[in-house]
Order: structure tokens, then sequence, then C-alpha cells
């Protein structure tokens, strides 16, 4: 069964949301979008301070680094960069030291969406610094071509 783009971009909408809500236990998610990408992943010029106050805020922060949108480039599958993200504040571990990290559902340019635990670095002042993920699951394979 061939899909029209159509087709292919309502899968990745409910993909995600099936993500956020069925693959997360019905928490309530957010998400960011993504604006830049390329290798390797390091610290853009203009970093942002990061200072999350609760899971929410900091899932939303996740989020938008994971996309590009928060001071590092977007997260790279390999195949593609992270379009958008969708972090679950009830996954977020509680900051240890300059390390947190989320359970997210990743929408790559390659089509794929994966579930991968994102984990964040920040410097002393709340900067983030690095970014990455595990290895994951992949929830809907890349479009094809």
């Amino acid at each position: 069964m061939k899909l029209d783009q159509g087709d292919i971009q309502l899968r990745k909408v409910l993909t995600i949301a099936a993500l956020g809500v069925a693959g997360f236990g019905g928490v309530a998610a957010c998400a960011s979008t993504g604006l830049t990408g390329g290798l390797p992943h390091s610290p853009a010029s203009a970093l942002s301070r990061v200072t999350p106050a609760n899971h929410e805020e900091a899932s939303r922060t996740i989020a938008r680094i994971a996309a590009g949108n928060g001071g590092l480039i977007a997260l790279n599958n390999g195949s593609g960069r992270a379009v958008t993200a969708t972090c679950d504040p009830g996954t977020v571990s509680d900051r240890a030291g300059a390390a947190m990290s989320a359970s997210c559902g990743i929408h790559y340019s390659d089509g794929s969406v994966w579930r991968q635990t994102v984990t964040v670095t920040f410097d002393g002042h709340g900067n983030p610094v690095a970014d990455g993920t595990n290895l994951g699951t992949e929830v809907l394979p890349p479009t094809g071509g």
C-alpha cells in the first residue's frame, strides 16, 4: 500500500500523540520543534540559560534541546536530525549534578519516530553543553523515498 504525503504526516502526528498518551502512561507531554541540524552534536554559539523549576518545565526544556531549540544543535540518529521531541514529565530525573534526563518520543527528519531517553548535561551556569540518547526503540520506521 502506497501512502501519500498527507497520510504519512498524519501517521507521524498520531504516533507522536500516542507516545505522549499511551506510551507514557497517559501523562501530559510537552513538545518542541527543531530548526537546526548537523554533526557532530556540540554546543551552539548562543547557549540558553536552563533552570527548570519543576518536571513539567524540565520536560519542555529537554524536548527543546533535543530538537535544536535550546542552545545545542538538534539530535541526529545517523539518518536524520530531530525535528520534534515530546518528553514525558513523569520520567524526568531529579537533577543529579550537571545532568538531567527524560523519556522522549523523537521524530527525525528521515520520517522515523523513536522512543529514547534523552540526557542533557549543563555547565555550572545552567547552560546546556551536551546531550545524547540511549539506543531506544523505533516506533515508526523511516518513510520510503
